[in-house]
């Protein structure tokens, strides 16, 4: 990879409120400028930002759908009805789906099943050739009560099939409901047209552990939980592992409820809990308690996934629901191996892929469409993500197999990919997502007015920087505050980091040391701030190495990164960006 210019955009900074929301909190000033530019402007504001509660989160019966679905719940109950949970493959769809299965278990079912499309056999969504392989036959035709997580918002037909066998569907999602919705007993997501509930982008396994939560809240004003009936109480909390993992490796903004969850679902994850998260988190290489946002996304998130890109999500699925410890080892180096495979499949797969975008970007376009014969689908999303960080152009990926272009695409920021395709819905035989991705399969012969489509809206919203890459400056560090042990404490509470709270970048001027390569284009440092000397690594960087080498002093834009060896922490720097100070 090789250096591109990026424009730094350092966010603004009003010095006078700053100087009094610091004076007001008793914080530092970066910390209380980077607060003023995330919306918190005073105490209260503060005091929910660095300690979120479990108490501040909304009813569960402000989300529309909610009562009829609890509802429905509780008479299957009281008659054993058996109760099927269908989750989608991806990490999210299979944390809510392992958390509903748990829960339902727990407060009486009897008869509860799960299970989960196949990626390659079936696609994403419902299907009922998914739910015949894995329960019993002839159980459908005895209407049992079926549960939908994180998909069946677009499932017209197949909620119809369903009741017409004479089950009740709950379809629980957090998709964007499409027009016309499924005739389904009750409709939970909380995009739906008049939904009051205020937090609108909850994951899908934020929406199933919302169903638990009001579920749980009805049988205890019904008395269910009264010692007199030998129920115990389900600890809500202790779920929180797994809506956590679902929240982050979903990429929906850490805000609000989603903070409040995802916050005290690491809690639970760091602690020694659940057999299948414990030995994910071994192979993973996360040794210490400290769970972070970064470890679901780069180390637990794609080990999940990776059963449902290369093959049957239920691997993954069985491995969140196991008590064995024995079998969940197994599994967890089950679903270590077949990452590897998925790391060196999705590398081959790239290397085809830059051709094109680059000879995209030579043509002018605004949007990348790259298409490849026979690519594994399992991973073309990742490849359209790979290309949107690297080009920062929204981009379609598609693989061709059987006259089908089965595709998935990213966006960049300014631009609602969703919206842009739904315009051409009739090109489709598949489609749905949100804003920021999208999944999608369409006739090969499709593809040519797809792309006149797709480039013509993009030309019309494109600006003249909006697909040159950017590098959000939080603060412009000049007098080594940052680097202050009052500061680093507050700036850890600031976490989790991640969409809608991101991880802050800092810039200074300093002088650069030692460069060396490390691994495949990574680059180590030093790095000399005002006095303060921190060490450095900047992934992906290593074409910097002759620029330090230089000997003059630099700008660097960073992340502050703690790093504990053999029971020793210190604060360094990565390096996102470098710039020669003339720049």
């Amino acid at each position: 990879m090789t250096r591109t210019d990026k424009i730094w955009e350092v966010a603004p900074i009003d010095q006078a409120r700053v100087s009094l929301l610091a004076t007001e909190l008793s914080l530092p000033k970066p910390l209380a400028a980077i607060l003023l530019n995330r919306g918190v402007e005073n105490r209260a504001q503060a005091e929910r930002f660095f300690s979120p509660t479990l108490a501040d989160l909304p009813s569960p019966f402000l989300m529309k759908g909610m009562a009829e679905a609890v509802e429905i719940v509780l008479a299957a109950l009281g008659k054993q009805t058996p109760v099927i949970v269908y989750g989608d493959y991806d990490v999210d769809g299979t944390t809510g789906a392992a958390l509903l299965y748990l829960f339902l278990k727990k407060i009486g079912f009897s008869e509860t099943y799960v299970c989960q499309p196949h990626r390659l056999h079936d696609g994403y969504g419902l299907h009922l050739e998914a739910i015949r392989r894995i329960v019993p036959t002839g159980l459908l035709e005895k209407g049992p009560l079926i549960i939908t997580v994180d998909c069946g918002i677009s499932s017209q037909q197949q909620v119809r099939e369903l009741r017409d066998f004479g089950c009740r569907v709950i379809v629980t999602d957090h998709h964007q409901p499409p027009d016309e919705l499924p005739e389904a007993d009750a409709v939970v997501d909380p995009q739906q047209k008049d939904c009051p509930f205020p937090e609108k982008y909850l994951a899908g396994v934020g929406v199933a552990f919302y169903l638990a939560m009001g579920i749980r809240k009805s049988l205890h004003e019904k008395g269910m939980f009264e010692p007199e009936t030998g129920r115990e109480i389900p600890n809500l909390k202790s779920y929180l592992d797994l809506v956590a993992v679902g929240t982050v490796a979903d990429m929906v903004p850490i805000i609000g409820v989603n903070r409040i969850i995802v916050k005290a679902g690491l809690e639970v994850l760091g602690a020694l809990g659940r057999p299948g998260l414990e030995q994910l988190k071994k192979v993973s290489g996360i040794v210490d308690s400290g769970i972070t946002c970064e470890d679901i996304g780069f180390r637990i998130g794609p080990r999940l996934n990776a059963a449902g890109r290369m093959g049957d999500a239920g691997r993954a699925l069985d491995l969140l629901v196991t008590e064995d410890h024995v079998r969940a080892a197994d599994l967890a180096q089950e679903l270590n191996s077949e990452n590897e495979l998925r790391k060196s499949v999705l590398e081959a797969m790239c290397q085809e892929a830059v051709v094109q975008a680059e000879s995209a970007v030579k043509e002018g376009k605004n949007g990348l469409i790259i298409i490849g014969d026979g690519w594994h689908p399992g991973v073309i999303g990742i490849g359209a993500a790979r290309m949107v960080e690297k080009f920062n152009r929204p981009t379609l990926f598609f693989t061709i197999q059987d006259g089908m272009a089965k595709g998935s695409g990213r966006s960049v920021n300014g631009v609602n990919l969703h919206e842009i395709l739904k315009e051409k819905d009739e090109l489709f035989a598949a489609f749905g997502g949100h804003e920021a991705a999208v999944g999608l399969t369409l006739p090969m012969e499709n593809l040519p007015a797809l792309e006149a489509h797709f480039q013509e809206r993009l030309g019309e919203i494109a600006t003249e920087t909006m697909f040159v890459p950017k590098v959000t400056i939080a603060w412009h560090e000049e007098s080594g505050s940052i680097f202050a042990p009052e500061f680093l404490q507050m700036y850890e509470k600031m976490g989790p980091f991640g969409m809608g709270n991101p991880e802050p970048v800092f810039s200074a001027q300093g002088d650069m040391e030692k460069p060396r390569e490390v691994g495949v284009n990574h680059l180590k440092f030093t790095a000399r701030f005002n006095g303060e000397i921190l060490d450095g690594i900047g992934f992906g960087l290593g074409d910097f190495q002759s620029l330090i080498s230089s000997g003059q002093p630099l700008k660097v834009a960073f992340r502050l990164r703690r790093n504990t060896y053999r029971n020793k922490t210190s604060w360094q720097v990565e390096a996102v960006d470098f710039k020669q100070l003339s720049v």
